[in-house]
């Protein structure tokens, strides 16, 4: 199968595709044995990056719909009330994730309540409100990211940040 071949150069984005395809031509056909074979090259591709990951030699690709999206953490005019975004965020930091993208992708969130979870989510609002600032027509989505980066800062920082 060619398809197999090109795995290896498949970013996650890609790899997740090709997944949920041949998941759903599994569904269709349980006897799909071309199904199957990709499915097992693609947990073994997976493997293979999420140990790269873990000795430092592989930054995951970020997914379509990352954690705090898939979590339901929204700002601005179509935005969640600060209360809300708070309780999502305390989800993320103290809470088991639901699997997104690639396994090195979840990796590089570390533990729920750990060091790593508060500085990968501390670094994703940083980068959506620094980009928010350079896109302009956002400040309401940049005022609330800012505001909940002092909520991080001043509830977990303490108790996660080493």
């Amino acid at each position: 199968m060619k398809i197999l071949s090109s795995i290896p150069n498949m970013d996650d984005q890609k790899l997740t595709r090709l997944l949920v395809n041949a998941q759903k031509l599994l569904l269709k056909n349980p006897e799909n044995g071309d199904a199957v074979v990709v499915m097992g090259a693609i947990q073994t591709e997976w493997e293979r990056r999420l140990q790269m990951f873990e000795a430092g030699n592989y930054k995951a690709s970020t997914p379509e719909q990352g954690i705090l999206s898939v979590i339901g953490y929204k700002v601005g005019n179509e935005g969640e009330k600060p209360t809300v975004r708070r309780k999502l965020l305390d989800y993320i930091l103290t809470s088991d994730l639901p699997p997104v993208g690639s396994p090195a992708y979840m990796a590089e969130w570390g533990q729920k309540r750990s060091a790593t979870r508060y500085r990968k989510l501390h670094r994703v609002i940083r980068v959506l409100a620094s980009s928010g600032a350079t896109l302009g027509n956002m400040d309401k989505a940049v005022i609330e990211w800012e505001d909940d980066l002092i909520y991080l800062e001043q509830k977990w920082a303490p108790v996660l940040k080493n």
